[in-house]
């Protein structure tokens, strides 16, 4: 099992896809279990075969990264104002301004 806490914090998006690739190649080739936690949504999205999103410290949602990253799940448990689009047959989590 692999533990991470925020892998791509400060990293360009560049690093960012290095190190998620290089972890995806670890967990398959030596058939790892990988738990993360990510703020990035969309990098969550694209990488996570399981996503669970937490708030105020509880399970809230959990499943396919396209299951869980709906807009009406992020507006209600983030108060958040987002558009949902298909990348790769992957979420991409867009914020628009009000």
């Amino acid at each position: 099992m692999l533990l991470l806490d925020e892998p791509t914090t400060a990293l360009d998006v560049g690093h960012q896809q290095q190190v998620l690739d290089l972890v995806d190649n670890l967990r398959r080739d030596q058939c790892l279990t990988v738990v993360s936690t990510m703020h990035d949504l969309t990098l969550s999205g694209q990488y996570a075969d399981r996503v669970v999103l937490l708030s105020e410290g509880r399970v809230v949602v959990s499943g396919t990264a396209a299951e869980v990253l709906t807009e009406a799940h992020l507006a209600r448990y983030y108060d958040a104002r987002v558009h949902i689009v298909e990348s790769a047959g992957r979420p991409v989590v867009l914020p628009y301004r009000a």
